[in-house]
């Protein structure tokens, strides 16, 4: 019996061993897994798994597990479902749930959870390449015919049609739907009947298996998506293989029982909230501002080795008519008592000297909206008085809107207006 409603979790929580449907079995296949990715996305307990930055989804069997984010210690009734949509809403925004064409009243039903929407958008993008047909290419074929097509193998000519003479086995061109692009999804639509829980995802991938011809199963790595060439006829495509990519590359089946797959579709909340911040700035900017992300520059070189470091800041702010420099870091965490970390206010002075600039800011998740950004003003002492002081401020930004609902979309005009009345004047 499959679980239909997902266990929701916070970034940072612990899920144990007995809650939710979470077992002896789905703890043992998590400790697999994580062990086969370096440990990345969580910890194992002795009695259940605890979670870090990584947001996202797992199945594991029969189980789904949400990872949401959050920011208030408090958490209150209805919020899971609330980060829920404000994590589905940011993946969009940043183009890491690719919907292009598609909207919101698009989506045709309410997701059990984020799996389900990834799926679904997956077989939007299916549907509609079925619609406007799918594509052919040229391909060669080794055959046994009854006329002379191409051409004629000796070899196998001699080994196989030594007594049927009027047989010729050739190499010739056949022009049809047997190709890479065709095949990665067919093999990521065989997959979701494994994964969903749903039947109305079930229903649409039936239907579309009908309209796919008969294609031979291909083994898939992640260099068979990194040789893939989007062409004219084939840039259609980009959308639904790059999710049928995150979906075939991040399943593992379990292969010594079959019963616990696991699929984990995971980011790193703080290169999340990091390229939100960028693409609202980059949205609102004025004309006369250059908005760049992590531009990087050489650090430190090991003498006579090629082995170097180099650092990158999240953002760069060039406003060309005062000329004017401003970096921006991004840090998905909430500072105790408003006092940055040391090695957080290091970095930011390296990145004035190298960067030319005199204003850095730190720009954290703030749990409730205000108009303005909560600022603190902040600058580093120089041992050399004459010099001119870099600041570095504290820059606090609600994620919620005002009514404390959906994701704040105008973050980037606030922020925007901010610098411009308050450092770039």
């Amino acid at each position: 019996m499959k679980n239909n409603k997902p266990i929701q979790v916070f970034e940072y929580k612990q899920l144990l061993i007995g809650e939710h449907g979470f077992t002896k079995s789905h703890w043992e296949s998590l400790g697999w897994y994580n062990e086969k990715h370096g440990g990345d996305f969580f910890s194992l307990t002795p009695k259940g798994v605890r979670f870090n930055q990584y947001v996202g989804v797992i199945q594991v069997g029969n189980l789904t597990i949400e990872i949401l984010p959050k920011i208030s210690q408090v958490v209150e009734k209805g919020d899971k479902d609330k980060w829920q949509s404000v994590l589905i809403d940011m993946l969009r925004e940043c183009s890491w749930m690719q919907i292009y064409t598609h909207d919101k009243a698009a989506l045709r039903f309410k997701y059990n959870s984020i799996l389900e929407a990834y799926l679904e958008l997956f077989i939007q993008e299916c549907e509609e390449l079925i619609r406007q047909g799918l594509v052919k290419k040229y391909r060669a074929v080794d055959n046994n015919c009854g006329a002379l097509k191409g051409k004629l193998l000796f070899q196998k000519q001699v080994q196989i049609n030594l007594v049927h003479k009027e047989k010729f086995f050739t190499r010739h061109q056949v022009f049809d739907r047997e190709n890479l692009y065709n095949q990665l999804l067919l093999k990521a639509l065989k997959l979701i009947p494994v994964l969903s829980q749903s039947p109305f995802l079930k229903d649409r991938v039936y239907n579309l298996l009908l309209s796919f011809p008969d294609l031979n199963d291909i083994l898939v790595t992640e260099e068979t998506f990194q040789n893939l060439v989007f062409d004219r006829k084939t840039t259609r495509y980009k959308e639904a293989i790059e999710i049928a990519a995150m979906l075939l590359l991040n399943y593992r089946p379990d292969i010594s029982t079959g019963h616990n797959h696991i699929l984990a579709i995971l980011f790193d909340m703080n290169d999340l909230w990091e390229e939100y911040i960028y693409r609202q700035l980059f949205k609102n900017k004025p004309s006369d501002w250059i908005v760049g992300k992590q531009n990087y520059k050489n650090f430190w070189k090991l003498t006579n080795s090629k082995s170097s470091k180099i650092i990158r800041p999240d953002i760069v702010i060039h406003n060309r008519t005062s000329d004017i420099k401003i970096i921006l870091d991004t840090k998905w965490k909430i500072p105790d008592n408003n006092i940055p970390a040391d090695a957080d206010l290091k970095q930011m002075f390296v990145y004035n000297e190298y960067w030319g600039g005199q204003n850095a800011l730190l720009v954290y998740p703030n749990a409730n909206y205000s108009d303005k950004p909560v600022y603190y003003e902040g600058s580093f002492s120089l041992k050399d008085k004459s010099l001119t002081t870099h600041r570095c401020g504290i820059m606090k930004m609600a994620v919620l809107d005002h009514e404390n609902k959906n994701l704040d979309r105008t973050i980037g005009k606030r922020i925007n207006k901010f610098l411009n009345d308050k450092i770039f004047i």
